[in-house]
């Protein structure tokens, strides 16, 4: 019958169990996959390529000029969606695992983000700190600079009253002497 036309019947029942295994595959489902596959060898390659009674099967669709696939070609086909549903699983599982381990490392880079925030805002408080120590530091200095600059002004305004003083009693002397 391999490489033979012949005209046989496919119902809908199988239409929609091969289009469901292009879906899965594509889906990389492997649990439906399994069971559509398993759906589709009970029914055995001989019931597969056999012609139905159009009495006993209702929505027909019937396909003119259809060449058979020889089974070793429909095994190879199998076997070929069997290991691409594996592949894709695999696949799918090594995702898996890199998005867990990017979500904790992200989580580890939010951390120290966290702690750099945290860090920097010790920084601030501690600059601000010492900033203000600076500060009272310089009032402290500037208030006694100021005190020693009263009293050095006292001390001129002092010492002109006393050189005034003793100018007064130099002359005071030398009208007296004269």
């Amino acid at each position: 019958v391999e490489a033979q036309t012949i005209q046989y019947v496919i119902t809908n029942n199988a239409t929609y169990q091969a289009d469901d295994l292009d879906a899965y595959d594509s889906d990389c489902d492997k649990i439906n996959s399994a069971t559509l596959m398993e759906n589709l060898s009970h029914y055995g390659s001989d019931n597969i390529a056999e012609v139905h009674n159009p009495d006993n099967v209702t929505n027909n669709v019937i396909n003119q000029a259809v060449q058979t696939m020889p089974i070793s070609k429909q095994s190879n086909i199998m076997n070929k969606d069997e290991t691409q549903v594996v592949n894709c699983t695999k696949i799918n599982q090594d995702n898996k695992s890199v998005n867990e381990t990017l979500t904790v490392e992200l989580e580890r880079y939010k951390n120290q983000v966290r702690i750099l925030k945290e860090g920097n805002n010790v920084d601030k408080v501690s600059n601000s700190c010492a900033q203000s120590m600076e500060i009272d530091n310089l009032k402290q200095t500037l208030s006694k600079h100021l005190k020693e600059k009263d009293s050095l002004k006292q001390m001129v305004t002092l010492l002109k009253n006393d050189i005034q003083k003793e100018e007064s009693r130099n002359i005071d002397k030398e009208l007296a002497l004269e």
